[in-house]
């Protein structure tokens, strides 16, 4: 299941667009493999802040057995690392060190594992009176390169080799990473919850950082990548994925509120309003009616623009809705105390 998608470009040059195109090809991927699957949880593009240090994360997945951190790289001709974990790549010929991004994967791994473990009473709950850990959990780091760039697998230390893949094949790796169920259920690996799953995803958007947030006193430092002069060669156009349908740039979202009684959600078969149940199921969020049992789903159209590409998601007893077409955000569903309250 997809709970944040790319935002939009952060500049206009070649670099930021090659690199927004990369991100947005690993994107695709992630989603034609995990979109319907109720047991991940796929972030993309997420800002977050621990501690007055800032990490931006290209692609965070979170599933049963932990959590999988995937930096993508527009990286094209040829790719070595040395047996200090030393990054080069090939440009016309000649050869130019660049920052590991497995190494920028593993910092941002840190930082988020740090916020979560602050927080862990928030969305993981307690073994015998014991409250349980997200650092004992599964912890994965990956970098997503261009499908076009040439690796030199038999030269790279096998540890890092392990952790780099071409786009077209990031999301079989982190199948592989998951793992089935029946083998988990095997080999005893300390497993999240569905309740526990959502939790971690809806506390992590709520961290999120929007583009534009006033930056802290110590912010992440920027690599310094010695890249030559020209703009990088153009991936292959028939090497890309189809293009996902693009997504306007975010701008500020206007404020949160709650739904005025008009357009407070009801039953679609009776028009009961407030014997309602939040739940979840294979097509999102839906209020179950307690009075006719009937099932309604609380992806309705925009109020500000009416369009139908909206995105749920939930925090606590609160559903709240963006719209994908403008910057509009509302509370569509807000559980009451107990079922049946007002």
């Amino acid at each position: 299941m997809i709970l944040k998608e790319k935002d939009g470009p952060s500049g206009q040059d070649e670099r930021s667009k090659a690199g927004h195109q990369q991100e947005q090809d690993v994107a695709f991927y992630l989603r034609r493999e995990f979109g319907d699957d109720e047991s991940v949880r796929i972030i993309n593009d997420l800002r977050v802040e621990q501690n007055g240090e800032r990490a931006q994360i290209d692609h965070l997945v979170v599933h049963p057995y932990g959590l999988v951190v995937i930096e993508s790289k527009s990286i094209y001709g040829e790719v070595k690392v040395n047996s200090h974990g030393e990054w080069s790549r090939s440009y016309r010929g000649d050869w130019y060190g660049i920052p590991s991004p497995v190494r920028q994967a593993e910092l941002q791994e840190a930082l988020v594992k740090e916020l979560l473990k602050e927080n862990v009473e928030k969305f993981l709950g307690r073994l015998l009176g014991v409250q349980t850990q997200i650092s004992l959990r599964d912890w994965r780091t990956l970098c997503a390169v261009s499908s076009s760039a040439i690796l030199h697998r038999d030269d790279m230390p096998r540890a890092i080799a392990n952790q780099v893949v071409k786009s077209e094949f990031v999301a079989e790796k982190v199948r592989e990473l998951v793992g089935s169920r029946a083998k988990g259920l095997v080999t005893g690996r300390p497993r999240f919850s569905q309740k526990e799953i959502e939790g971690i995803g809806d506390f992590l958007l709520q961290s999120h950082l929007r583009q534009g947030a006033k930056a802290s006193a110590v912010a992440e430092p920027a690599p310094q990548v010695q890249a030559p002069p020209a703009s990088p060669e153009p991936a292959p156009k028939a090497q890309r994925p189809p293009a996902p349908e693009p997504q306007p740039a975010q701008a500020a979202p206007t404020p949160v509120t709650k739904p005025s009684q008009a357009s407070k959600l009801a039953c679609k078969n009776c028009g009961e309003q407030n014997k309602l149940t939040g739940m979840y199921g294979k097509y999102g969020y839906y209020a179950h009616c307690d009075s006719c049992g009937t099932n309604t789903s609380m992806k309705v159209p925009c109020p500000a623009c009416q369009s139908r590409k909206v995105r749920v998601t939930k925090s606590g007893p609160t559903y709240t809705s963006a719209c994908q077409d403008c910057p509009h955000e509302w509370v569509v569903f807000e559980q009451p105390d107990s079922p049946g309250g007002g």
